[in-house]
């Protein structure tokens, strides 16, 4: 289960305290406002924030809702079933799984969804989103230039600076490139997207029980 440690505390502590040292004359709400918007963009445009959610089909039964430890479901990435076999599934509803037709027999599965920040409130007041412990550390320079670049291109304010502001806007999405490109890639060095390719290895549905199939589609038999 996701936890929200003291470690990203300090590391938001940290990035705030940078960016109200360039942004003269901001107020904690505005930074905490425009650091949920930086976040909410970084994590929908680059689908690094995964989680694993285990539910249970059951007979006659095609739609199943599912619930996040923390955050908010963006997309369905991909569904497994007990033999880590993927499944076809679609989320017409954040936050339903639907399969085409129902099973006939009761077995766990687990699906991986991409999700972003939900807005967070301390006394009535915006407070820092919870997000996971590794996204500052690993991302916290990109994710400090987007804030700062955001906050820069608002009219009419003493830290308006709309040149240095697109200057900061393009690193941070260079930065939420570079997440999207690790993501894709299980965050390991050298390889090739981790997700199954539908065409090679399913799950079909016939009848309604899961039956395996190896169809390897032209481009995959290459």
């Amino acid at each position: 289960m996701e936890a929200y440690k003291c470690e990203t505390e300090e590391e938001i502590f940290k990035l705030l305290a940078e960016a109200n040292s360039v942004l003269t004359g901001a107020s904690d709400a505005q930074l905490n406002i425009s650091l949920f918007d930086t976040l909410r963009e970084f994590f929908q445009n680059s689908n690094s924030w995964m989680e694993w959610i285990q539910f249970v089909v059951i007979p006659n039964t095609q739609n199943y809702p599912i619930t996040p430890t923390t955050g908010r479901i963006l997309r369905l990435l991909n569904v497994l079933d007990q033999n880590a076999s993927p499944q076809q599934a679609i989320m017409p509803d954040i936050g339903v799984i639907s399969f085409l037709y129902p099973y006939t027999t009761t077995q766990p599965m687990w699906a991986c969804v991409t999700k972003t920040v939900v807005k967070a409130f301390k006394d009535g007041v915006p407070a820092p989103p919870l997000f996971p412990d590794w996204v500052l550390p690993t991302y916290g320079n990109g994710i400090l230039e987007g804030l700062l670049g955001r906050m820069m291109m608002q009219p009419n304010q003493s830290w308006s600076d709309k040149q240095t502001g697109m200057f900061f806007s393009l690193k941070f999405r260079n930065a939420i490139a570079m997440a999207r490109a690790d993501a894709l890639r299980g965050r390991t060095v050298g390889s090739q997207a981790w997700a199954y390719p539908q065409t090679f290895r399913t799950h079909s549905q016939k009848g309604g029980v899961s039956t395996f199939n190896i169809n390897p589609s032209p481009q995959t038999a290459r």
